[in-house]
């Protein structure tokens, strides 16, 4: 090997050596940089804590961030919007709705808006919608003209609800004739439970029949206004009703 070769290898070396040593300005610069955005990080925290914060202390700040307390106006909506939607399907069944195994599994699923103790109880009267269907031909359509809240907070709530049903039977001449009744109209009180961010419906009394509500008299007799199976006590008349089936806004 030649002076100049080995002169060549040694610088190449050298450099090769100072190439791959880090640069302390530029470790420093990168680690202040690092810093800096921590810092920032936990400045715009702060921020979001102390502005979006509720309560006394940074403790509560915190907590309310992470975990949001109720929105009373939102939580009013949803519970009368599960209110009105629990009675209309409550009482929204007929032949239409009954399998060849004379059940009814869409109107079962009325189920999914009620707690499970309250669930307990439509599912002991459902088999008696179904046999009066299934024997009488009843077909009943509810609707809701008025919902008003009497009491909420923020995992209960009692709310009215005025409903007009309007149910039809085959005509004894001609089956596939269909006779109505007059609309019949009936006042609730809805008791809902907010579990897991839902409201469902805990229980359900007809204000008018002086009777215990349905979850009270689970086991006892059927009354036509508090369970799915009540149907009008009158007979139906061939004429054109001329009672209005709407009302007023509120229950």
């Amino acid at each position: 090997m030649t002076a100049d070769s080995s002169t060549t290898s040694s610088t190449t070396s050298t450099t090769t050596a100072r190439s791959t040593t880090p640069n302390p300005t530029l470790r420093w610069s990168v680690l202040g940089l690092l810093l800096g955005v921590v810092v920032a990080s936990l400045t715009v925290s702060s921020l979001v804590v102390f502005g979006n914060g509720a309560g006394p202390g940074l403790g509560n700040r915190v907590s309310s961030v992470f975990d949001p307390p109720s929105d009373p106006a939102k939580d009013r909506e949803q519970a009368m919007a599960a209110a009105r939607t629990f009675v209309q399907r409550f009482n929204t069944y007929g032949p239409a709705l009954l399998e060849s195994d004379g059940t009814m599994p869409e109107y079962a699923e009325v189920g999914e808006l009620m707690t499970a103790n309250f669930r307990k109880v439509f599912d002991e009267n459902l088999t008696l919608a179904e046999q009066t269907v299934a024997t009488t031909g009843i077909d009943r359509i509810g609707s809701v003209y008025g919902v008003g809240i009497a009491a909420i907070d923020p995992d209960s709530a009692t709310l009215l609800v005025g409903s007009t049903v309007t149910s039809s039977y085959p005509s004894k001449d001609d089956p596939q004739q269909r006779v109505d009744f007059a609309p019949q109209r009936f006042r609730y009180e809805v008791v809902l439970v907010k579990l897991d961010g839902r409201w469902l419906v805990d229980d359900i009394d007809d204000v008018d029949d002086g009777l215990p509500s349905l979850a009270r008299s689970s086991g006892g007799t059927p009354t036509p206004g508090a369970t799915p199976t009540g149907e009008p006590t009158t007979e139906p008349s061939t004429e054109p009703s001329t009672e209005p089936s709407g009302g007023s806004d509120t229950p």
